[in-house]
């Protein structure tokens, strides 16, 4: 009897449209993989909805079953009847998805679930609080400046210092992904306006010194933090009127970006980011998947710099994760079929540990 995967999606982030996208690719290679799955829509208001998955594209959050939880029973219903599930595989992108909240809900639950965990997750959103680990781990970085509330006094001083680590600056939402709030800085009259924009989305911001039009070169990560193994790296190339790899490059502009595997850098580079990426996947107690982005300087590939970990990369069948591990020899159904076993495999491994003492 096939195994039957709860696919949760949507959710109350920036990054909503994004995860849409991702289930429906996921959805279908769960289905190549050999398993059923149960389409689980999160709106950004309302209940939780069971889809159709032939009707995806037309989500609706009056439209569907409506899904409630037993905590009690660590099941889902759906329509007043239960909805068996052996797995959960959360494709929400940004807050409330992939920054440890809902990874918490469904520890409770007890389900096996795809990607990493509580911990793991928070950290990995956490643009500050990465870049520390990735620091006590050796990993190369780019000074930064953070400011924390809205106060003007606190504003001030950040400004200030931001103005002393030089210019491009890139101004970032500390906990958000997708390249959303992100602002590139090239003069100083910009860095207020940048900094205000991106307090529209989170309630710290980082102001990182940029590395003069830096070559983004991109990395992936499969396995558990016991046993990580990096993908070929990638080189994403914005076009046109995009300075940076920014939200519409990645989703809106179809010829917003080019996207080079395995990337032209040198095979010490290549190898080094890959060591570093497995390494902050580690470091960080990842599980399942991640990629791990880097600024390569364009004059000298032998600088480059540790940017951001992301735990649940987009998964449509153009985006980069599986397209990485699809030019490292693995089939994106193989892939996400891996996915799953190693969800069932840390449910088992959790099941041998003992909760009373005795």
């Amino acid at each position: 009897m096939k195994k039957n995967i709860g696919v949760i999606f949507g959710g109350r982030s920036t990054e909503h449209e994004v995860s849409v996208w991702s289930a429906a690719t996921v959805l279908d290679y769960l289905g190549r993989a050999g398993y059923s799955a149960a389409p689980i829509y999160v709106p950004q208001k309302g209940a939780w909805r069971l889809l159709h998955p032939k009707t995806l594209a037309k989500k609706s959050g009056k439209k569907g079953k409506k899904v409630e939880v037993s905590l009690e029973r660590g099941c889902f219903t759906a329509g007043g009847r239960r909805l068996k599930l052996d797995a959960l595989f959360p494709v929400i992108h940004g807050s409330t998805g992939e920054d440890g909240v809902l990874q918490g809900f469904l520890e409770l639950l007890g389900l096996p679930y795809v990607g990493s965990g509580v911990l793991s997750s928070a950290a990995g959103m956490d643009k500050v609080l990465s870049k520390e680990i990735a620091r006590e781990h050796g990993l190369p970085l780019l000074p930064h400046v953070e400011i924390s509330g809205r106060s003007p006094a606190r504003i001030k001083t950040g400004l200030k210092a931001a103005r002393r680590l030089g210019f491009p600056l890139f101004v970032k939402p500390v906990q958000l992904g997708s390249s959303v709030g992100v602002t590139r800085v090239v003069r100083r009259s910009e860095l207020a306006k940048a900094v205000n924009f991106a307090f529209r989305f989170d309630s710290r911001v980082m102001i990182e010194k940029g590395v003069d039009h830096a070559r983004e070169i991109v990395c992936g990560v499969l396995g558990s933090s016991a046993a990580a193994r990096s993908s070929v790296t990638g080189e994403v190339k914005p076009k046109g009127k995009h300075e940076f790899f920014d939200f519409e490059a990645k989703y809106l502009d179809e010829g917003g970006m080019d996207f080079i595997v395995p990337a032209p850098v040198s095979k010490a580079t290549a190898a080094g980011i890959r060591k570093f990426s497995a390494e902050i996947f580690r470091a960080m107690g990842c599980r399942g998947m991640a990629r791990v982005d880097f600024l390569v300087d364009p004059k000298n590939d032998r600088k480059y710099y540790f940017c951001e970990i992301n735990t649940i990369p987009g998964f449509t069948s153009h985006s980069l994760y599986p397209t990485l591990w699809k030019n490292t020899g693995l089939d994106p159904v193989k892939l996400t079929g891996g996915l799953v076993e190693l969800a069932f495999e840390r449910s088992r491994e959790k099941a041998r540990l003992k909760t009373v003492r005795k």
